[in-house]
């Protein structure tokens, strides 16, 4: 099996000065293999999330690599990453673009053009698996901790992107 997601040497700092500078990420390496299911466990301001932010290109690192399905991370690559990547961030309302439920699901899917008439079938399979085909005209901001989880959970797996990276996804489910 080979490895989808690979960090090598991977460093990271929120302080930009040198004087300041507190390592967040140290040297980090790390192999993914494809299809695998990997859980990175640590306390309250270990890097977890930071380390997601880095794989997806929000954040940039300060040395190391970082490839994603043989992709090194860069400015002529990361879209293409992006577009294999699925992110639930461990807060759900940073996430909400629609105005309903249903539009929020189908933002990623127009962002990845599938066409409308093919959109509906795959909000409603989304929207069942995660127990919200009924909110599907509802505000996303006057849903639950909980709702508005498994509707951020049911737009990343709308995409059925190739790599589903979980930041604390089940912290508000009920």
């Amino acid at each position: 099996m080979s490895n989808v997601i690979e960090i090598r040497n991977l460093s990271f700092s929120y302080d930009y000065e040198e004087e300041n500078k507190t390592l967040v990420l140290d040297d980090v390496t790390l192999d993914i293999e494809r299809g695998s299911y990997t859980v990175i466990v640590g306390h309250n301001g270990s890097g977890k999330s930071t380390l997601a932010k880095l794989m997806i290109g929000l954040l940039e690192k300060e040395k190391g690599n970082i490839y994603i399905d043989g992709l090194e991370l860069n400015r002529d690559t990361i879209y293409d990453i992006r577009n294999k990547i699925g992110v639930v961030f461990q807060n759900p309302d940073n996430q909400f673009i629609g105005a309903t439920v249903e539009d929020d699901i189908a933002f990623g899917l127009e962002n990845h053009l599938v066409p409308n008439n093919e959109m509906q079938p795959i909000i409603e399979e989304y929207a069942n698996k995660t127990g919200m085909l009924e909110f599907l005209d509802k505000e996303p901001t006057k849903l639950s901790g909980g709702q508005k989880q498994r509707v951020a959970i049911a737009g990343v797996l709308a995409m059925r992107p190739e790599i589903i990276i979980l930041d604390e996804a089940t912290s508000m489910l009920d």
